[in-house]
């Protein structure tokens, strides 16, 4: 007598395939849950079919506007004007007999004696005598006296006069190409007699400036 076997014995009983669930079933849109054992294979695939797979709609992020900044860009250097403030100050003024030619210088430094005795010699030189002597004149007082030419002794002065800070020897080579002019007033700009006394190699240049305002002014 041969020995049947579990899985014999329930397949000569038609009781496989036999189906079995470890968990019940959970109800999907109206469908009850079912046990276990009420479920054969038939019934599971029938109601595996009725399962309606859930819709998942997808997740639309918030679009963020990236946040642009005015992009400021700096000026061209050659668009940005920088303005000297000019330092105006009082100078010496002399104005000749004749009311003809003026002689704008700044204040005397150094030696007083010698620079006036040197400024003296110069005047004489081109025949000019001045009795007017205003110790701190202005633009003001220049423009007061009906002079014809006025000749501008040391940096100071020309910047007070001019409104421009340039050396004697910049202000010599801009005269040399052409005229310069205060308020449509001959001007001639030439080195100090202090600064003469100290630097005598300077001495012929000053008095090759002091020929041409006196052609300038013969000129007029």
């Amino acid at each position: 007598m041969t020995l049947m076997t579990r899985e014999d014995v329930l397949r000569e009983l038609e009781l496989l395939p036999v189906w079995q669930l470890k968990a019940p079933l959970l109800s999907v849109q109206g469908v009850p849950a079912l046990k276990p054992a009420h479920i054969n294979a038939t019934e599971s695939v029938t109601l595996l079919s009725q399962v309606i797979e859930p819709v998942i709609e997808p997740v639309i992020e918030p679009v963020i506007e990236p946040v642009i900044e005015p992009v400021i860009e700096p000026a061209p250097l050659d668009s940005v004007v920088v303005e000297a403030v000019a330092i105006v100050a009082p100078f010496r003024l002399l104005i000749s007999d004749d009311v003809s030619m003026a002689f704008a210088l700044d204040s005397t430094s150094g030696d007083a004696h010698d620079t006036e005795t040197l400024l003296s010699n110069m005047l004489k030189a081109i025949n000019i005598n001045c009795r007017i002597d205003i110790a701190e004149a202005t633009v003001a007082t220049l423009v007061e006296h009906d002079v014809k030419l006025v000749v501008v002794m040391g940096d100071a002065a020309a910047h007070s006069l001019m409104g421009q800070l340039q050396t004697i020897d910049d202000w010599r080579s801009i005269q040399s190409a052409n005229p310069i002019y205060y308020q449509k007033l001959p001007v001639v700009i030439t080195y100090h007699p202090a600064f003469l006394l100290k630097n005598t190699a300077y001495k012929a240049k000053a008095w090759v400036d002091l020929c041409a305002a006196k052609r300038i002014l013969q000129g007029l």
